[in-house]
């Protein structure tokens, strides 16, 4: 369900220790989106409240349906009507079905690949021929799409990545893969055909997925690099590849937004802007809502995970604009509001600016109270909790601090979850010393 982590500890003060991490490459953003535009998202100063050199463990939470709808969503790919598929092709797909659309502890993954794989060789073959076939076909990426899926389940990530790679050079050719700016023209074409508008979503949703497969891969070699030195420099090339494809998917989603919105402006006969407004309303129709903000959150954790505060705080902010802080009330988006209130009170814990990471506490917390029996609400709330009573200790309120690590340890005891409620007491300890 949910997913806790103890993060590498940072000071509570002004000078953090982002210089003494290995930060990622800062070709994060390609084209003319560039880092420092990211950086002009924010709204918030750094107005540190302590100069302590005590370190601290943060918390964080992440969604149980997860902001992640984006990989659903943008990534969405499905087969094609039965009759589509030459007969053989039928009877591999209907053979690799009842291997995989099966309960896990019944599915037989390796079976179901191999079915797959031949499915699609066959259609391959066929469409050197056969335009009906062509591989860039929706009923022939949505194989590959399926695909790259049961490599993921059977935690194949390498065959992950080759089939989401060459789903991409399907639906958009290798030049298409190398400059979002392509796309971003594309999409800005009124006169561009439905479907084509619908294989670069297909697509951006394919590049989302690649960029997480990348920092799945790039987790696992640095867990294993305390007995695999060299893990270490495979960790740190799939980061650099992982911050490419978040970085491209940003570029294609907010160039197209904010030339999107200055084109609205000027309808409007208002002057054009630098940044767009992030009210959920301006956004172009076939950009949902979800789709843009699980796309900054996927992008801002991977870059908080990197200890590139500066790029995550702005991405969590410009998503919160998006759900408008939950102030619609609708118990979705109030629930995940709170999901991205706690990471942006991480980022304040990091950076050392506590007077932001406690008025995201408090903030998310009053949300997280709306809904207590919602597991996303649930779930910040207790991470909330926990991280205003970090705030707290650096600030030197002890007591106050004790009141919301018991507090947390207790809510994350009673709901059975382990790792928090182990955060939470392992804060008491150290108070208790």
């Amino acid at each position: 369900m949910f997913r806790y982590f103890a993060a590498t500890t940072a000071r509570a003060s002004s000078t953090s220790r982002l210089g003494q991490r290995v930060v990622q490459s800062r070709r994060v953003l390609t084209g003319t989106t560039r880092v420092g535009q990211i950086r002009g998202m924010s709204t918030q100063q750094n107005n540190s409240l302590s100069d302590s050199n005590v370190r601290y463990t943060i918390m964080a939470v992440a969604a149980a349906a997860g902001l992640s709808l984006f990989g659903l969503a943008g990534y969405a790919m499905f087969f094609g009507p039965g009759s589509m598929y030459p007969k053989p092709v039928r009877n591999l797909l209907r053979e690799a079905g009842m291997a995989y659309m099966r309960p896990p502890e019944k599915q037989d993954l390796p079976k179901a690949l191999e079915c797959y794989e031949q499915a699609l060789a066959q259609l391959d073959a066929l469409g050197t021929s056969d335009s009906q076939h062509a591989r860039d076909m929706p009923h022939v990426t949505g194989l590959v799409a399926r695909v790259a899926t049961v490599c993921t389940e059977m935690g194949d990530l390498d065959g992950a990545i080759e089939a989401y790679n060459d789903l991409l050079e399907r639906l958009l050719g290798t030049d298409g893969m190398r400059d979002a700016t392509t796309q971003v023209r594309r999409l800005l074409d009124d006169s561009l055909d439905k479907n084509e508008r619908q294989g670069i979503l297909r697509a951006l949703g394919c590049a989302n997925k690649l960029a997480e497969t990348y920092e799945a891969r790039g987790q696992r070699s640095k867990r294993r690099s305390a007995v695999l030195p060299h893990a270490r420099a495979a960790s740190t090339a799939d980061a650099d590849m992982a911050a490419q494809w978040y970085g491209w998917c940003l570029q294609l989603v907010m160039l197209t937004y904010q030339n999107h919105f200055n084109h609205q402006q000027l309808a409007d006969n208002k002057p054009t802007t630098q940044t767009p407004s992030f009210d959920p309303d301006t956004l172009p129709s076939y950009f949902p809502v979800d789709i843009v903000t699980s796309l900054m959150y996927n992008a801002a954790t991977f870059y908080s995970g990197n200890a590139q505060i500066e790029l995550a705080e702005p991405l969590l902010q410009r998503a919160l604009d998006l759900m408008r802080h939950g102030a619609d009330g609708d118990e979705t988006n109030v629930c995940r509001s709170s999901i991205l209130m706690s990471h942006l009170a991480n980022t304040g814990v990091m950076s050392g600016n506590l007077a932001a990471a406690e008025r995201w506490s408090i903030d998310g917390l009053a949300l997280a109270k709306r809904f207590p029996n919602n597991a996303d609400c649930l779930n910040s709330f207790i991470a909330l909790t926990y991280d205003l009573g970090v705030v707290y200790e650096a600030a030197g309120s002890l007591e106050s601090a004790r009141v919301q690590y018991r507090q947390a340890a207790e809510i994350a005891t009673s709901t059975g979850d382990d790792d928090a409620a182990k955060l939470a007491s392992e804060a008491m300890t150290r108070l208790a010393r």
